[in-house]
């Protein structure tokens, strides 16, 4: 099993100092996130798992971010929960919600993280 780099979880520019942890927002456009001054926290923290997730789970694509499926028009996808050490994040059940009059996507997002027992 092998440890999360900076980068895998928080962008490639992603950085960090004794008192500090510096995340661009460039590097989570490709996740959904579209860079403001003002993004709201919620857009954050979204794309932060979002970019967390892209880890373990999800489907191949090609350079221009169209997901490849095989011959069968199913999407080829990969699962990589067994490969790292200390976390694992999996998307669980996804469904329609009516909430305050509107339809949403609710995507429900597991995180599990380990340590050991004393």
């Amino acid at each position: 099993m092998q440890a999360l780099t900076l980068a895998q979880l928080f962008g490639v520019n992603a950085s960090q100092t004794a008192t500090e942890l510096v995340i661009k927002k460039a590097d989570l456009v490709a996740i959904g996130l579209t860079p403001q001054t003002n993004n709201r926290a919620e857009q954050l923290v979204v794309a932060l798992v979002l970019q967390a997730l892209s880890n373990f789970e999800g489907y191949l694509t090609d350079e221009n971010s169209n997901i490849i499926i095989d011959e069968k028009n199913t999407p080829i996808g990969y699962n990589n929960e067994q490969l790292y050490e200390l976390l694992d994040i999996f998307r669980w059940d996804d469904y329609v919600k009516d909430r305050n009059g509107q339809i949403y996507l609710t995507n429900t997002i597991v995180m599990e993280s380990y340590a050991q027992a004393d």
